[in-house]
């Protein structure tokens, strides 16, 4: 292989550091929005924040400055089949999930009942994950009988 046909898969030194500035930056800023939502306990909280933001702070840095030097698009990827059964999955939840709100709302209206809205949001949220992912797995399952 000659030197000219070889493409480098890495980014330049400088974009990787820019992705941990990024990250930094990133969760450094999250974990004082936390703290400072949490004032008597305001060390504990940002750290918990830093916690949890640091990994997805640090992927968006890695995603912005350094993917586009190592990672190839694939040209087909929008027509592979795993998407074609994930859109299937996710069109199937969605209607699923409408209906199911649909009739909980005339349930709730025709009955008189309140409830408080937080955990009913998180229900349907996980309820939408849940069927999603199952309508994979059996799209999934048929598809490679």
């Amino acid at each position: 292989m000659s030197k000219a046909s070889f493409t480098s898969r890495r980014a330049p030194f400088h974009h990787y550091v820019l992705a941990i500035i990024l990250g930094a930056i990133l969760t450094i800023a999250i974990s004082v929005l936390v703290g400072a939502s949490n004032p008597d306990d305001f060390w504990l909280a940002a750290g918990i924040g830093a916690l949890c933001a640091a990994y997805p702070a640090m992927s968006l840095g890695a995603k912005v400055f350094v993917s586009n030097h190592t990672v190839t698009r694939d040209v087909h990827g929008e027509q592979s089949v795993e998407l074609q059964w994930m859109r299937q999955a996710a069109a199937g939840a969605f209607l699923d999930i409408l209906v199911a709100v649909l009739v909980a709302v005339l349930v709730l209206v025709i009955g008189r009942i309140t409830v408080d809205a937080a955990p009913v949001l998180l229900a349907v949220v996980g309820l939408s994950a849940v069927d999603a992912g199952v309508r994979y797995l059996v799209i999934r399952h048929r598809a490679l009988k």
